[in-house]
């Protein structure tokens, strides 16, 4: 994706080792390249009537957020016209079996904020388990201006979604009755 080389060198280490799992091809991740980001990750699962229950919550993301969000409906965060960007983005992300990335703001009730990037990806799991996705929320500096303060609301600045795919060739069938 164009511009990725603004990306915060840990979200770009997850985007490398993303790609890879799907297979596309020049992805190759630096041995242990996402380590330093497990606690920092999360899993959301997106149900058929638009919710988006949190279901693995790192620690590091505990100490931003103020709280454990497992359970919490990740949709909850954004206001109706940038959920329809992220679902859109998330979409994409599916059709190209690929991670894409979300610059957010992440804003306290009080109005403080924080800069963020939020890598989206699939994750290839059991059918019982529904449509899962592996998230990544990378802080672009300055965590201490929350002041401990919970984040109530992310604001979309923008969206980064992996390079579509081309569909698989189509066989035209002509029917003469």
């Amino acid at each position: 994706m164009m511009g990725e080389e603004t990306f915060h060198p840990d979200t770009r280490a997850l985007l490398a080792y993303g790609r890879a799992l799907a297979g596309a091809a020049g992805a190759t991740p630096k041995k242990g390249g996402a380590d330093q980001v497990l606690e920092r990750l999360f899993v959301i699962e997106r149900t058929k009537d638009g919710r988006m229950p949190i279901r693995t919550f790192g620690q590091d993301l505990i100490k931003i957020f103020g709280r454990d969000m497992r359970e919490h409906d990740f949709s909850r965060f954004f206001l109706a016209p940038d959920l329809a960007l992220v679902n859109a983005l998330i979409d994409a992300c599916v059709a190209a079996g690929e991670p894409g990335i979300v610059r957010v703001t992440a804003e306290t009730a009080c109005g403080r904020k924080l800069g963020a990037e939020i890598l989206l990806t699939p994750l290839k799991v059991d059918d019982a388990l529904g449509n899962r996705y592996l998230g990544l929320f990378q802080a672009l500096g300055g965590e201490h201006f929350l002041d401990g303060r919970t984040v109530q609301t992310l604001r979309l600045g923008s969206l980064h979604p992996p390079a579509a795919k081309a569909p698989k060739a189509m066989r035209l069938v002509v029917v003469n009755d």
